[in-house]
């Protein structure tokens, strides 16, 4: 009986424990802060459009504490999406950008124009807010961009995909670099 009620609380507390949400650093920074400001520069955008007017938009920001004067860089993420009609922000932090560069630079960017018969191959990067994933079978391409499970909605699920955007990837990359 002792065995099973440990066994109990220890799925329990696992439980616990692996479904909280994640969340940027810059999620946490802004919401520890009681004054922010956050500095768009809003001609410095990858923005990736689908067939159906979906669109998802990453530019560089700058958060700023007012009180304490603190400043953090960091990569905003836009998504719009109609199923479920939604516009959604997330993060990525700057302790996240170098691991998102390599990312696109080792393993997206040598192989945007693969091509295989009968294989596929599907390359994913996960952030805290956000998963991206490059997929390619056979001749077709698409890029998948994912919101994390990072805030307490029901809607758990927001994806974003298009496979005419794809060789746009190089421009979110610039806009990365910018970042670090």
């Amino acid at each position: 009986m002792k065995n099973q009620f440990l066994l109990l609380l220890f799925l329990i507390f696992a439980t616990i424990t692996f479904a909280q949400n994640i969340e940027s650093s810059t999620r946490k920074f802004i919401d520890e802060t009681q004054f922010t400001r956050i500095n768009k520069d809003w001609t410095t955008i990858a923005e990736f459009k689908s067939g159906i007017g979906e669109t998802v938009e990453f530019y560089p920001i700058e958060v700023i504490n007012l009180k304490t004067g603190e400043k953090r860089n960091a990569l905003q993420l836009d998504m719009n999406i109609k199923k479920p009609e939604v516009f959604k922000t997330a993060w990525i932090g700057i302790e996240e950008i170098n691991e998102f560069i390599h990312f696109i630079e080792d393993n997206v960017i040598p192989n945007l124009d693969l091509r295989f018969k009968d294989k596929s191959s599907e390359f994913i990067f996960k952030a805290n807010e956000m998963t991206l994933s490059y997929f390619v079978y056979e001749k077709n391409r698409r890029l998948t961009i994912k919101l994390n499970n990072y805030d307490d909605n029901e809607f758990k699920n927001y994806t974003f995909w298009t496979e005419t955007q794809v060789d746009k990837i190089p421009r979110l990359l610039e806009i990365l670099k910018i970042i670090k």
